[in-house]
Parts: C-alpha cells; structure tokens; sequence
C-alpha cells in the first residue's frame, strides 16, 4: 500500500470512530494535521476567553468582553493547523496578533480570514454580544470620566463614554440571565492606587446559590487590572470572633478599597441569632495583607433591632447594609436600607457614634431606602433617597448639611433633583460634582413607561444633557434589565 492510501485508509479510521477534531485544547483531544483533511475547528481567545468555532462558521461569534483602549490580545491556539490566518486585517505571527478595536457595537464586526490549504473560510466576531439589552444614548456628558454599569440580574457590566458609545464590557450569558433566578454582576468599579488603576466588581459564586435571598448576592469580588485583565478573587476571611468561616462568600452591595491587599468587604445575608430570633445581619470586615483587623455585626447593637420601620418587613433583613465609607477620622459611614439609617461607627471599636434616621426628619430632609450615601469635603451628606416613604412615593436626588461629630442636620435638605412621578424602588446612586452637574444611576423602577433609564447627567442647575437608556417596548423586560449602581468616575 503506497502513502497515499495509507492516510486515507487512516482518515478513514478516525471518521469511524468518531473522533472530533474540535475538541478543546484541556482534554488532549487528537487533532489530525491538516493534510488529513479539511481543518473543522478553530480555538480562538481573545482577552483571555476561549471560543471553539466549527468550521466552517455559519453564525457570527458573539465575544464576551472587548475594550477600544487597549489591543485586543488575540491568539489561535492551533494556528499550526492553518496555512494562514488574518484577523482584522493583520496576519497572525506565531499564532497571535494585537489588534487595535476602534467601536464596539452590535453592527461593528471583525472578520476573520483562514486558509487551510484545502479551504479558504471567514469568521465574524461581534465585537458587542448579541444577548445584552440595547442601550440609547440621548445628549452628550460634559462632566470628565466614564459612565460604569452593573445589572441587578444579569452578570453584565459595562463602561460608556460621553458620547454614549460602549468602552468596556464584560458578560457571562447563561440561560437565565435577564430573569428573577439568576443574579448579576453588581457594583462596578474604578480604583486608584499609587498612580495605578484598577477596576472590580462583585460576581455572584455558584458554590454558594443556596445563600441568596431576596436583595443579596453572595459571591465573590473580581480585582482587575488596569488591563481589566482578573488578577485576584476575594471572598471572606474568617471573622475575628470566628462564626464566619473562611471562604465564605462576600455580598455585593458595597467595596471600600485602599489597596490591592487593604479593603472593606460585607457579608450581610449571614444569618446569627439576636435575642432568641434568627436574622440576616449586617457584617462588615476590614482586611489587610490577609487578616481580618477590624470587623464589626450589627447584633452587637441591639438597638438597631428597635429601629424596625413599618415601611420595610425587617422581621428577618432587619437592618440591610448598603453602603460604606471611610470618613477622614477613620471613622465610618454606612448605609442601612430597612431602617432609612446612616450611621457612624467609630473605628477599632465599633462603638455607634450617631445616628441620622431618615424617617425621624421633617419632609425636606426626609428619606426613605436610601442608597450611595456619602459625606462630602464641605461637609455635605449627599444621597439617593429611594423614597419608599413619601406619599405618593417617588425618588429624590439629597444633599444635607451636617455636624460630622454628632450627626445633627444643621441645614435643610437640599433638592438637587426631585423625580416626581418616578419611583427607584430601591439601588440607584448619586454623584455631586460640584459646578460640573451630577450624575444619578437610577436602579431598579417599577414605574412602566419610564423604567429604561438607566443614567443620567445633569448640570448644576439640574437640567438633563446626558441619559442612557434600555430600549424595549416590554415594560417587565426593562424592570428586569434594571441596573444596581451606573456611577461615574473621573
């Protein structure tokens, strides 16, 4: 038998036997060289994410996460098999390429060309995934930055310039993304470090599903770096009374971070016992260089359970924490959400200094649910009340004066934007910058007809010249499309 007819008696044999040629790389699959016949896969990654096309593609490759600010590093793991290969223009040398990505979109493509010797073919790679809910953009931001988005239920978080055109993004479609059932990625954002930038968010962890109830997200946070390439996964460390275990997933409400090895997580769908009742409870923990050196529960207070509101069922989320920052004492703030609370917390003890209750206030201070609270430098306190209290309820943009030291409201409450007829029912944020405008990311509404929008931009006076929006005709669909935080950072 003359070679020829070898290598077709042993193709032969391996048809078959139906052995794939578009195997990943990780179970050590044989692939025949090329001359054995026409090459039927590809292993393609870009930005660190595999994708295994067939050959010839006949439906275009939605990619998961693409950047226009930095090459996109693309590879093709079983170049050898191709007598060529050209992506976007450039040729691939030793299998790879960097290629610079100048749009994102959903009609902004990159084609693939490959010739295996015995077939020439092309690939196109949707540079936006075709699963994340269109976006409008309507005016132009003007204040410096970026908008940064996370998703109540859907693991999507994306960044957005001034003109409304898409930076960054990063999804993991799964078959319930978009649906009460599956969890998003919540929290995005922008750190600085010793001149270097970093970006995290907070991803919920498989392991621990059973955990979740309704507001909570118990996973993990995602330390990324100025690549937005993953470069740590944190999840808790034991807490110093020992109740929580090491390992344990964080929730995703907020991250206080000073260093890549110094941070403020919370775990506060923990359950623990306060009076003979079983509650979800407020936990804090301060990590540095890998130990716990501060931590701090809300059953240590027991007067926070008598600050119940009838606006919230707290029979079980009793307190529900929200935000935290560290205030120039050292000291503090967090936001509960169940009990309209900003409090103070004093540092290495975790004494309570003051309280503000939102409910306890005349109407122009009033708040209800608030989220993304903040102390300002000039000693303004701004917030996004949800307003779950007013009547009828609708959402407000708040700045308050205040006494750092003992929490008294010394000014009245200062409207810089009133929703009315808009209601966020809770998440959201607010930004003041000053002379620049302010920037309101509006979470999760249920008012139908309204309930697209996502961020928006206004100037000082409050007039509106940026917002993002969902577009859908589907009412529930938006709801369910709701951001956690959209904020900006400069």
């Amino acid at each position: 038998m003359n070679l020829t007819n070898q290598l077709k008696t042993i193709a032969l044999t391996l048809a078959v036997l139906g052995l794939s040629a578009c195997e990943s790389d990780n179970n050590h699959a044989f692939v025949p060289p090329s001359f054995f016949g026409d090459v039927t896969c590809m292993h393609l990654v870009v930005n660190g994410e595999t994708y295994d096309i067939a050959l010839p593609a006949s439906e275009p490759v939605d990619l998961l996460t693409l950047n226009t600010e930095f090459p996109a590093d693309i590879r093709v793991t079983n170049a050898s098999d191709f007598k060529q290969i050209t992506i976007g223009g450039q040729p691939l040398t030793d299998g790879a390429c960097s290629l610079p990505v100048s749009k994102i979109g959903l009609t902004e493509k990159i084609e693939v060309l490959y010739d295996s010797g015995s077939q020439l073919g092309s690939i196109q790679l949707n540079t936006l995934h075709r699963g994340i809910p269109p976006v409008v953009a309507q005016g132009k931001g003007e204040i410096p930055g970026h908008f940064y988005l996370s998703f109540i239920w859907r693991p999507l978080i994306m960044k957005y310039n001034n003109d409304g055109e898409v930076v960054y993004f990063r999804y993991q479609p799964t078959d319930k993304a978009g649906t009460p059932e599956e969890l998003g990625y919540w929290d995005f954002k922008k750190h600085v470090f010793d001149g270097k930038t970093y970006y995290s968010y907070h991803a919920p962890d498989p392991k621990f599903a059973d955990c979740a109830f309704t507001g909570y997200d118990p996973g993990m946070r995602i330390l990324m770096d100025e690549h937005y390439n993953p470069v740590d996964t944190i999840h808790a460390l034991a807490s110093l009374d020992g109740y929580l275990p090491e390992g344990s997933p964080l929730d995703g409400h907020d991250f206080y971070f000073f260093s890549p090895t110094h941070w403020i997580a919370s775990a506060s769908y923990v359950e623990r016992e306060a009076n003979g009742r079983k509650l979800a409870v407020g936990y804090l923990q301060e990590v540095d260089n890998g130990k716990v050196v501060f931590d701090w529960w809300s059953t240590d207070h027991s007067e926070m359970e008598e600050w119940a509101s009838p606006l919230f069922d707290t029979s079980y989320d009793y307190v529900h924490f929200n935000a935290v920052q560290v205030l120039p004492d050292e000291n503090w703030l967090c936001s509960f959400r169940t009990i309209s609370s900003l409090i103070k917390i004093e540092h290495g003890t975790g004494r309570i200094l003051w309280r503000i209750s939102g409910e306890d206030q005349d109407e122009d201070k009033s708040f209800y649910g608030q989220h993304y609270a903040r102390l300002q430098a000039d000693n303004t306190l701004t917030l996004f009340d949800n307003g779950n209290g007013h009547n009828p309820k609708h959402t407000r943009l708040m700045r308050l004066t205040i006494n750092p030291y003992t929490g008294k409201i010394t000014d009245g409450g200062d409207i810089m934007h009133d929703a009315s007829g808009y209601f966020t029912v809770a998440c959201g944020a607010f930004q003041d910058f000053g002379d620049q405008g302010f920037v309101a990311g509006w979470g999760w509404s249920m008012t139908e007809g309204d309930n697209g929008r996502l961020v928006t931009e206004h100037d000082a006076n409050g007039h509106e010249r940026f917002r993002l929006s969902h577009v859908s005709p589907n009412y529930l669909l938006n709801e369910l499309n709701s951001s956690y935080r959209c904020v900006k950072y400069q």
